[in-house]
């Protein structure tokens, strides 16, 4: 987080200005890269274990009987 008030001066050079708004952000960037691929290995992981997860419901599922009930 920025600590220092921020003072605009129309003599500063615009690299210095981006440089300075750059050291503020760089945590926050950071962190976004980081969190984004922690998201993505759990939706890869949860992606390869579907197919299985599937083929077991399937083969659980409800059995059609062909017997008729007369009452």
């Amino acid at each position: 987080m920025a600590n220092k008030p921020v003072k605009y001066n129309p003599n500063q050079n615009k690299a210095d200005t981006w440089r300075h708004n750059w050291e503020v952000m760089k945590p926050f960037v950071y962190f976004g890269f980081k969190a984004m691929t922690l998201i993505a290995g759990a939706l890869i992981g949860i992606i390869k274990l579907l197919p299985s997860l599937l083929e077991q419901h399937k083969h659980n599922g409800h059995k059609k009987d062909d017997r008729v009930i007369k009452i």
